[in-house]
């Protein structure tokens, strides 16, 4: 089974927050409102817990097995670590929710060989989260004109 449509489309959608922030303070930095960062990290953080929650779904119907019960746990601490990287002042957030992504894309990586899977479903996930950790980077190269 390949992904519908739909999923493609919004999965790539929800790249388009990512990008505001760094494109708005790229070419009209003195424009930009006091809120946009913490908007912006709080768009990161819901959809970091949002992947590590569709990561549990992912691992709920193996859960008798130790592969599933491992992906419930991974599942736990990527939303955990999320939480954690939110309450960090805007530098150490944008370290710590780059490094959530990174992680749940290594965790896809192991559920994609582990756990059932969906076709197409990785090479989504992977793409995305390069497009996250591009927008993060962005954001982050930009703290000595911006930050």
């Amino acid at each position: 089974m390949n992904l519908p449509k739909i999923v493609l489309a919004l999965g790539y959608t929800g790249l388009i927050p990512f990008f505001i922030g760094p494109v708005w303070l790229s070419f009209s930095p003195e424009t930009a409102p006091p809120w946009l960062d913490r908007a912006w990290l709080n768009w990161a953080a819901l959809i970091g817990a949002f992947m590590a929650g569709t990561f549990w779904g992912f691992a709920l119907p193996a859960v008798q097995g130790a592969a599933g019960l491992l992906g419930i746990f991974i599942a736990v601490a990527l939303v955990a670590l999320t939480g954690i990287a939110i309450t960090l002042e805007f530098p150490y957030a944008l370290a710590g929710l780059a490094l959530v992504f990174m992680l749940l894309l290594l965790a896809d990586f192991w559920r994609e060989r582990t756990l059932d899977t969906i076709g197409g479903y990785f090479r989504l996930r992977s793409t995305l989260t390069a497009g996250v950790l591009i927008a993060i980077t962005w954001r982050y190269l930009m703290l000595g004109a911006a930050g």
